[in-house]
């Protein structure tokens, strides 16, 4: 069919005519001629063809060869929505008007006649809608610009002295009237409102021009429009009242009777998405990573503008320079463990010590690609609409999927290598093995994780999983561009990333954490049943030996817990379809990926605190008993200071020198004592 060029009603109505021709089997229309495309719609219909219609319907419905219409939202509800931002806009008072696109958009025309029902309730009464409808004289966005500066002056020169708001019932014309006032620096004056695409609204919005606006998910709307013609043409739906269509992510909605047109049916999407300061800039932010309208976010007048702003909001800074301090510290302490655990034959030799020695070195490779943060990642090109990419990146696709290849592998392992540590202690303490025992199967502490990081490593090399993620703090297995999975975009590399994601780490954590749970759960059992059996002997040490393992275990559980538990969360609420769905949900995304930022790279830092643990008590234990011994020989030099001849002379003093002479000796005892703690204190 002929595409239309202009949007104009003769062009739709040629591409109607030739998709007949064509003999398509539904043809999907959003209605711009007016009653004008009825007689190419009827002979489609005549010849076997369906027509489904979305966002705006056939005034005649199945009379005009209308199959069924797909609403956005309940149209009777457009207009109290409509009728409450202006209540809001004006301060609960003033005067406004109205100014459409064009006479012939049906649902237009419905959407204002709905407005000026809703003002009838008493709750309107402070605030007037005044003249007719207004319209540009062209439909486009100069006509739009001339008609708004035209109506401004309707409060300059007196006609409406009150006038505060512009309410437009379209998203082109609320975009374009925005921006006129923003050019035109009236927003203090006068505002604008209706329903506005976030993106085409930001700019206007933030400054004031547009404080409220709403819309459908425009997105949503042709999945919703596309499934249920697919269903129509397949004939699983006859397109009756009270059938069920299936909408896939979208769940089921029902073929019902339309209530504002006779013999007409119709699927309704949902509710509103409402639009204010406090989440507009969140909402534009999704509408341009799933695809947005072409010449928006891509728009090089806005494109500045959309960059600075989204660099602050999602804090690109801290995103970009955190995981460089905190990578460097974890890279630092691995490597500090391994080069002490393996200056000694005797710490190298054991079995304990080589695994973290695999532990240490797996953090390395991950550490190090923290550090590296933003660097690899490809530089975004202004043409490209990737705004929303970090600070500092300067790499290409090849140096981006090397950071991801390594960092997928340093992950992978040490993850498997903390389950091989907490195995050690299992067997050491539940099942009670020899060190010598352990050693048979040593090689398959290291086998496993090593086989497993590296072939999900090279696989998602392979599979060209290696993205920026997200939120821009490192490449790993990500979809691009972000969440193109539901956008009106391919995915350029990244197909079912968030499945890889799970399925070649996430899983593998969730095992273990559920492992950690179990294994420790089982230590502590052994240990406390070791420790009512050793009461009995009051020399036994075992007890204390135990506890002190279990601490260990325990605390080397909780180092991997603190830098992991937060990735696992960002990765079920950071998805497409709960973002789209709820934008709020975009602030808890930024501040996990913050709290990832922080903690994640840290795993090697807290690895190397746990493990000189026992050192430090060993140490703090040995000056605590020096500080004994210390004080002790200092009283037995005292006391052999003192003459043994004396003793004899003494033998006939009386009983009050004895006792004054005991009186002194206690006084110079107290004062040692002092002197002892004083020393004691300073060491």
């Amino acid at each position: 069919p002929r595409r239309a060029k202009d949007e104009s009603a003769e062009d739709q109505i040629n591409y109607v005519r030739d998709a007949t021709d064509l003999n398509a089997k539904v043809i999907m229309l959003a209605n711009n001629a007016g009653g004008d495309v009825e007689n190419a719609t009827k002979r489609a219909r005549d010849s076997g063809s369906f027509v489904v219609t979305y966002d705006s319907p056939l005034e005649n419905g199945i009379d005009a060869g209308e199959s069924f219409h797909v609403a956005p939202v309940d149209f009777q509800k457009t207009g109290e929505v409509m009728a409450d931002m202006a209540l809001k806009t004006c301060d609960e008072g003033g005067q406004f008007v109205v100014m459409g696109s064009s006479r012939s958009a049906t649902n237009q025309v419905r959407w204002i006649q709905a407005l000026k029902k809703a003002l009838d309730h008493e709750r309107y009464a402070n605030i007037n809608l005044v003249g007719d409808t207004y319209y540009p004289d062209k439909d486009d966005v100069e006509g739009y610009k001339k008609k708004t500066l035209e109506i401004f002056q309707l409060k300059e020169n007196g006609t409406y002295p009150e006038l505060s708001l512009i309410m437009i019932p379209s998203t082109s014309g609320a975009a374009a009237s925005a921006k006129a006032l923003f050019e035109s620096d009236l927003c203090d004056d006068i505002k604008v409102s209706g329903l506005g695409f976030p993106p085409e609204m930001l700019r206007a919005a933030n400054a004031g021009c547009a404080p409220q606006f709403a819309l459908w998910d425009n997105l949503d709307l042709g999945y919703l429009a596309y499934h249920a013609s697919h269903q129509l043409a397949t004939s699983e739906v006859e397109g009756k009242i009270g059938e069920t269509i299936s909408a896939g992510r979208l769940d089921t909605r029902k073929i019902e009777s339309d209530p504002n047109r006779e013999n007409a049916l119709l699927i309704t999407l949902g509710d509103f998405f409402k639009y204010n300061k406090s989440n507009f800039g969140t909402a534009s932010f999704i509408e341009c990573a799933r695809g947005g309208k072409e010449g928006v976010c891509d728009d090089k007048e806005d494109t500045g503008f959309f960059n600075t702003y989204f660099q602050d909001k999602y804090k690109s800074k801290a995103l970009a320079i955190i995981p460089k301090v905190t990578g460097m510290i974890s890279f630092l302490s691995s490597l500090l463990l391994a080069s002490y655990i393996l200056s000694s034959k005797k710490r190298r030799s054991s079995v304990f010590g080589r695994i973290m020695v695999g532990l240490s070195i797996s953090d390395l490779f991950s550490s190090a690609m923290m550090f590296l943060s933003t660097w690899p990642m490809p530089k975004p090109k202004l043409e490209e609409n990737r705004f929303w990419l970090p600070l500092y990146a300067a790499g290409t696709t090849e140096t981006c999927s090397a950071q991801g290849f390594f960092l997928q592998l340093g992950l992978c392992t040490a993850t498997f290598y903390q389950t091989t540590l907490l195995l050690y202690y299992f067997l050491t303490i539940v099942m009670e093995r020899r060190e010598s025992q352990i050693k048979k199967w040593e090689v398959f502490f290291h086998l496993v994780p090593c086989a497993v990081g590296l072939g999900t490593s090279i696989a998602g090399l392979v599979l060209k999983l290696y993205n920026p993620i997200s939120r821009g703090s490192v490449c790993w297995i990500s979809e691009f561009p972000a969440y193109c999975s539901k956008s009106l975009k391919d995915c350029e590399r990244g197909d079912n990333a968030i499945t890889y994601q799970w399925g070649f780490l996430y899983g593998f954590v969730c095992v273990t954490f559920l492992w950690l749970i179990i294994a420790m759960t089982t230590i502590f059992c052994k240990v406390r049943g070791v420790e009512k059996k050793s009461r009995q002997y009051s020399h036994s040490s075992s007890s204390g030996n135990s506890r002190e393992v279990v601490m260990q275990a325990l605390f080397f559980c909780v180092a991997y817990l603190i830098p992991w538990i937060w990735a696992p969360i960002q990765a079920g609420v950071d998805t497409a379809d709960l973002i789209f769905t709820h934008p709020n949900a975009d602030d808890l995304v930024i501040a996990l990926s913050i709290a990832n930022a922080v903690l994640f790279p840290l795993q090697g830092f807290f690895n190397f605190l746990v493990y000189l643990r026992p050192r430090y008590t060993q140490v703090t234990s040995w000056l605590a008993n020096l500080r004994v011994v210390v004080a002790a020989r200092d009283l037995f030099l005292e006391l052999k200071k003192s003459p043994s001849t004396k003793q004899s002379q003494d033998v006939t003093s009386s009983e009050g020198n004895q006792t004054d002479a005991d009186a002194v000796t206690k006084e110079d005892n107290h004062e040692k004592v002092n002197d002892v703690a004083e020393a004691e204190a300073k060491l």
